[in-house]
């Protein structure tokens, strides 16, 4: 019974470790380690409490329904978020911890940009990370997966977006601490096999932590 007890005590310690190291291993047939196999970039750009991921639009738009609203650019940035906070100008304590503490409804803030990102994004963090065909179309899945669609098949604008080519659609998913907006774009950036565990990624610090293991600075602020 003892030895038993120890080795239950053993395997909560590996677990809380592997936790604790912050890095899932790499999906080997999505995310291969020759760096050659992965020439397609993916990017992770934080803007302070917030993280978002961008692709080439001409990656994704073969899986997205179409929609007047959708933005038409070179990159497109996602963010996912609660439906009242995530719009508004001026959100206010309530509304945040509103968002916080109960499972709200979702949207899917989608950003069209013609330009680098780290221009556009001029505050932001940005990190690129490289990945395969395979692991851009698992993406490229995941996010077309995320949009709400009505009974007939569409897509439904809920808001104007933060940005002049943006708007914000209804998603997939209540939003809830500790599932947020970073835990979702760590989740996004897991599609292609890159090693990020989204269950340690609760803040964007840790996210940009753990997207520079796998990535490639473009920019940090700090």
């Amino acid at each position: 019974m003892i030895i038993s007890k120890v080795h239950q005590h053993i395997a909560i310690l590996i677990m809380f470790g592997l936790i604790m190291s912050g890095c899932l291993s790499p999906v080997t047939e999505l995310y291969p380690e020759d760096e050659e196999l992965r020439p397609l970039p993916v990017y992770i750009l934080s803007h302070g409490w917030h993280v978002g991921i961008a692709i080439e639009s001409k990656f994704i738009k073969h899986k997205f329904p179409e929609h007047e609203k959708m933005p038409q650019a070179k990159y497109l940035k996602f963010g996912w978020g609660d439906h009242r906070y995530y719009p508004h100008d001026d959100p206010g304590l309530g509304m945040l911890l509103r968002a916080a503490l109960l499972p709200t409804r979702s949207v899917l803030h989608v950003v069209g940009v013609d330009i680098p990102l780290e221009n556009y994004f001029s505050g932001s963090d940005v990190i690129r990370v490289r990945v395969s065909e395979e692991g851009m179309e698992e993406l490229a899945r995941f996010i077309n997966d995320r949009l709400r669609l009505t009974d007939t098949g569409e897509i439904t604008y809920s808001a104007e977006g933060l940005y002049s080519n943006s708007a914000f659609f209804e998603a997939n998913g209540f939003y809830y601490v500790p599932k947020t907006s970073n835990t979702w774009t760590a989740r996004a950036l897991r599609q292609t096999g890159a090693p990020i565990t989204p269950f340690y990624a609760v803040t964007s610090g840790n996210v940009i932590y753990q997207a520079r293991q796998a990535g490639e600075v473009i920019r940090l602020r700090n």
